[in-house]
């Protein structure tokens, strides 16, 4: 037999009427969710960081986080600017 259902506060709660009698021993399958899913499917465009001459860059992982947050911070001001 199969049954739906979801977590709730760590706690399996099955969906619907299932008759399965309390104290039943029962072997939990997870699914994997539509949105993990999708990001393994997705394609990215490189490079990731913009540059006038690609590899010439030093990318450290913190300088790759500024670059990130610098984007981030354009894209709200650029967002506040359409919406005013």
């Amino acid at each position: 037999m199969n049954f739906s259902g979801r977590v709730e506060n760590g706690v399996v709660v099955l969906e619907g009427r299932t008759g399965i009698p309390d104290g039943t021993r029962v072997t939990v399958v997870v699914e994997p969710t539509p949105a993990v899913e999708d990001r393994r499917r997705e394609r990215i465009q490189l490079p990731l960081v913009r540059s006038a001459n690609p590899g010439s860059l030093d990318l450290t992982g913190d300088r790759i986080a500024e670059i990130f947050e610098q984007e981030d911070i354009e894209r709200l001001r650029s967002s506040d600017d359409v919406s005013a």
